[in-house]
């Protein structure tokens, strides 16, 4: 317990309670990954449950789960991600919790696993390179629904950006969302189904871009 907040202590933890799995492994590490839906809801249910309990983030997650909603069927994705980052900016306690790539894409996984509409998972591999973040509709209980999602998320630190950094990681996320949405295994969904490449950079806590790719551009 006395060192439970190392991140390789803390890992194993997560791992001898079945919360993750061993995955794949490559470079000489192993990679994990949640090992099912059900403990994937569990884990980021009891992340958000966490924070309302300590009064760091509050937020209506009727209004979000409706957005939720909305970037399944209609395809709309801005006003999600638009309201929670409006709502981490005009909530100061969460800020200092909001630093590292990883941190935001566990924040964004929480929130996505307010309801089944979207399949969420994690550096799914696509395209000979590992996608931050796969929505893939849930048709086997919705087949009516439309859209999905491949998103790249990239960090800037507080001291580092700059117009040409920006811009960087800006044309770096295209060119990998490009290849990701060229997977032949994207093709294999029904014709009414499309998915969208979304780019997320963040300043810290700042959502400071966001912009969309298709597999038509």
């Amino acid at each position: 317990l006395e060192h439970l907040t190392m991140p390789d202590n803390f890992i194993s933890l997560l791992y001898f309670f079945g919360l993750l799995t061993i995955d794949d492994y490559e470079m000489g590490e192993f990679r994990l990954s949640i090992p099912n839906r059900t403990i994937g809801q569990m884990m980021y249910g009891y992340l958000r449950e966490a924070w309302r309990d300590v009064g760091t983030f509050r937020v209506d997650l009727w209004k979000l789960g409706r957005m939720v909603q909305a970037m399944a069927w209609k395809g709309e994705w801005e006003p999600f991600f638009d309201f929670l980052a409006q709502a981490v900016e005009t909530q100061t306690s969460i800020r200092d919790y909001m630093k590292g790539e990883k941190v935001i894409q566990g924040f964004l996984l929480a929130y996505l696993h307010l309801n089944d509409f979207l399949l969420s998972f994690s550096e799914r591999e696509l395209g000979k390179g590992y996608v931050d973040l796969l929505l893939e509709p849930f048709l086997i209980k919705y087949p009516e629904m439309s859209f999905g999602y491949l998103i790249e998320l990239k960090y800037i630190k507080r001291d580092e950006l700059s117009d040409t950094r920006l811009r960087n990681e800006i044309e770096q996320a295209e060119q990998q969302l490009r290849q990701y949405l060229a997977e032949d295994r994207l093709k294999q969904y029904p014709p009414h189904v499309n998915f969208t490449g979304i780019i997320l950079i963040y300043h810290g806590w700042e959502l400071v871009y966001r912009g969309a790719v298709t597999s038509s551009q």
